[in-house]
């Protein structure tokens, strides 16, 4: 009888034709419903299990406050098995993307926004719309005779926006200016008729005097344009739209000045990760690291291949990577892991990526997928799946062979025999064999 010295697997490797890696460690082509630990004992998968009948649900998200996804335009958070609705995704169905921030849950994608909080189970708005530009009429006051410039801004739950259009009037003589069409609860702003600061009039329809003591905070921001790829990082909420990426004022995540904080790429943006050094950012030609913490100090480098949008998640307990990934945290808190071009890759503190599946793995390349990082009964695992080919199905591997193996849930043990494809080994309903340990059978 053949023996078949298999002392440990490594993995799936259908870039190499040879079945061991190196003496007595097996790295088969396909792993199919079965994991590999880091000791190389091979693992059986224990199955698919429907906890949720949710038609159409997708863009699961999860942190340490709640569990939240999309289905049918609904917003929907699973509470111990249950999906309760609590709040609406409008337009067409679309992958949301999630951030933590302030203990509140942001969401949004090209059509839809909105924030989350896990503590009252609501959802709101995210952003404070802008008002119109106030319509003005002279009145009586102690405003000095010259040009003055008016705005409003909103506010929405206590939070104050930014300014709508501003309006400038002349007052020829002393007097005071009336805003003919201030909206319920929006504050009125001026400015002296010397300089260009806005100072707090307040909720009121008359300016009867100069104020100098509270000048707008929010001046020129607008709530977030429709974003994905959200990423809180440095007190900024980042996100993007297109090929350019957006980044909020420093801890007021709902103002956004869109004409200026902002950085613009040659194609449109596929990955915001964030490190505590700085942020890397993908597109399907190049991913690029832009060093540093303060947005107008930041240092752009290139990192790397092009990255899959949508596979994005961080990961802890990497210490086998301790010296490439460079990070002092205690088990590598937080290492963003995702989908290049060139596989799956860790980025790390310098602004450099580390191939996980270099020379071991190769597939197609989508145009997004989806990934998570879970532990599974102490096993600390990142998972990804994308879509490939005209209908969007597959397992998305070039090859034929792995790709029908994970598409039918089976290795065609037969036809790879029959068109002998390389060496193969292969049961079908039944086997006997001897396993042996250190010459003695076990």
């Amino acid at each position: 009888m053949a023996e078949i010295d298999i002392a440990a697997f490594s993995g799936a490797n259908n870039v190499d034709e040879s079945f061991y890696s190196q003496k007595g460690i097996a790295s088969p082509r396909v792993v199919l419903n079965a994991d590999v630990g880091l000791a190389g004992k091979l693992t059986k998968r224990a199955g698919k299990t429907l906890f949720i009948a949710l038609s159409g649900a997708h863009s699961l998200y999860a942190c340490n406050s709640c569990m939240l996804c999309v289905a049918g335009g609904v917003l929907y958070r699973i509470v111990q098995g249950t999906a309760v609705s609590v709040g609406s995704v409008g337009g067409p169905q679309y992958p949301v993307s999630f951030m933590e921030a302030e203990d509140k849950i942001y969401f949004s994608n090209p059509y839809a926004q909105g924030i989350f909080n896990p503590a009252t189970g609501t959802s709101s708005t995210w952003g404070t719309p802008l008002p119109p530009g106030p319509m003005l009429l002279a009145g009586s006051g102690n405003l000095p005779a010259g040009t003055y410039h008016v705005a409003m801004t909103n506010v929405v739950n206590g939070e104050i926006g930014g300014n709508g259009p501003i309006t400038q009037f002349t007052l020829t003589a002393e007097g005071g200016i009336q805003v003919l069409n201030r909206p319920s609860g929006a504050l009125v702003w001026v400015t002296d008729s010397n300089e260009g600061i806005f100072y707090l009039v307040g909720a009121t329809s008359q300016i009867v005097n100069l104020p100098t003591v509270e000048p707008l905070p929010s001046f020129m921001c607008s709530p977030p344009p429709y974003m994905e790829n959200l990423c809180y990082a440095f007190g900024r909420a980042w996100g993007s739209s297109g090929n350019t990426m957006y980044y909020s004022e420093p801890f007021k995540l709902g103002w956004f000045k869109l004409a200026g904080n902002k950085f613009t790429f040659d194609s449109k943006v596929s990955l915001i990760a964030k490190v505590s050094t700085g942020l890397f950012v993908g597109t399907k030609e190049k991913t690029v690291f832009l060093a540093g913490t303060e947005p107008d100090k930041m240092q752009l480098s290139d990192a790397g291949a092009g990255s899959i949008m949508g596979t994005l998640s961080y990961c802890n307990n990497l210490p086998d990577l301790g010296s490439v990934l460079g990070t002092p945290e205690k088990g590598f808190v937080d290492v963003p892991v995702w989908m290049t071009v060139e596989g799956i890759v860790a980025g790390n503190v310098s602004g450099k990526l580390f191939n996980l599946t270099k020379n071991k793995l190769k597939t197609g390349i989508p145009s997004r997928g989806a990934s998570l990082y879970r532990n599974l009964e102490g096993v600390f695992q990142y998972l990804a799946s994308f879509t490939t080919g005209a209908t969007g199905s597959g397992a998305g591997f070039v090859d034929a062979e792995t790709y029908n193996a994970f598409k039918n849930g089976m290795i065609d043990v037969f036809n790879r025999r029959a068109n002998l494809m390389g060496s193969s080994a292969g049961f079908t309903d039944s086997a006997t064999c001897t396993v042996t340990r250190g010459g003695v059978i076990i």
